[in-house]
């Protein structure tokens, strides 16, 4: 086999029954792996004659590089993709760049595709939302993959989860602790993820018969602290207030702990709280938070091995939602 064609981290995976992940980690960071795995992934390394990074420039040439296109550097839900991103790329050899703001208007596109072919890119990841047109034109400069963030008009692969389906467990949950005036924090409806989190949420309390009000769906410009505190606090301060919120990020959950605080209201008693990213800030507040955890790492690890497919000619890269999970903490469990 080794002789026939070039191993890569996919055939030492298979070869070993583990995940690439765990062999780029095997390679990297062996120190964070069961040693009984790292044995066995360094049993099929050595079998299978694998010899270096797959992907790596020949001696004397330049690393390629990838660009990753964020919407915000300030929101911590991106960090664990770029980790992700950022262990596959350097164990195919690869150089990683990160591009901020949304490129989906004729000018901005034209610009980051000028910066793409200025730059070498061999091929980008984009996480913001865009048009199928700007897109397109992306993906005829570089090849492109398309995280968290995908525009099913197009066929170019992504890497996400099923938003309404993770939105519709949330509330599911809130319902069975026995919420029955449910509100929802949300962010702009542009996003992919905030349209179909509120399908979800809706769903849910059509399904249940349960009150559908307006002043409680709750949609914030952006992932930002200070104006989902304001506008949960001019919620919560009415009389006729929800029982239950279900937030759309763990930035906005923590918002609504904070409020409730702030109304004189304890969460959970008096309102229970579930959140959506399972970020650090999850752990933070006081009650942790119930949140829905999105396999993070894993999407950005994902989404680079198959750019990497698309850069070495592939036009049969799948497409893939990975699961979503459920945490339970003390924001939905009364004492």
């Amino acid at each position: 086999m080794a002789g026939s064609k070039k191993i890569t981290i996919a055939h030492v995976a298979e070869h070993a029954k583990v995940s690439s992940a765990t062999v780029s980690r095997v390679l990297r960071h062996p120190e964070l792996v069961n040693p009984s795995t790292v044995a066995r992934v360094r049993k099929s390394l050595s079998e299978l004659g694998y010899s270096g990074i797959a992907g790596q420039p020949a001696a004397g040439t330049s690393r390629r590089t990838i660009v990753v296109n964020i919407p915000w550097l300030d929101n911590p839900f991106y960090g664990e993709i770029m980790r992700g991103v950022r262990v596959s790329a350097e164990a195919h050899g690869l150089e990683m760049l990160i591009s901020w703001g949304s490129p989906d208007n004729v000018e901005s596109c034209k610009r980051f595709c000028s910066m793409l072919q200025n730059c070498g890119a061999a091929g980008v990841i984009i996480l913001c939302p865009l048009s199928a047109e700007s897109l397109e034109r992306i993906s005829s400069t570089v090849p492109t993959v398309q995280c968290c963030e995908y525009n099913p008009e197009t066929n170019i692969p992504f890497v996400s989860i099923d938003d309404r389906e993770a939105a519709r467990t949330a509330v599911e949950h809130l319902v069975s602790c026995g919420c029955k005036k449910l509100s929802i924090v949300c962010g702009p409806q542009v996003y992919k993820y905030a349209r179909g989190r509120k399908e979800g949420f809706l769903e849910v309390i059509r399904a249940h018969d349960l009150v559908e009000r307006p002043s409680w769906m709750l949609q914030i410009p952006n992932n930002n602290f200070g104006l989902a505190y304001s506008a949960i606090c001019h919620m919560l301060e009415s009389p006729n207030r929800p029982d239950g919120v279900f937030a759309c990020s763990d930035t906005y959950a923590a918002a609504v702990i904070r409020a409730a605080k702030k109304c004189g209201l304890e969460v959970p008693r008096d309102l229970m709280v579930v959140g959506f990213d399972n970020t650090d800030t999850a752990t933070m507040t006081t009650p942790a938070l119930t949140t829905i955890s999105q396999p993070r790492y894993d999407m950005g690890f994902s989404a680079c091995n198959l750019l990497i497919e698309r850069m070495d000619g592939s036009d049969s890269a799948s497409s893939m939602l990975l699961e979503t999970e459920l945490v339970v903490r003390e924001s939905t469990i009364r004492k």
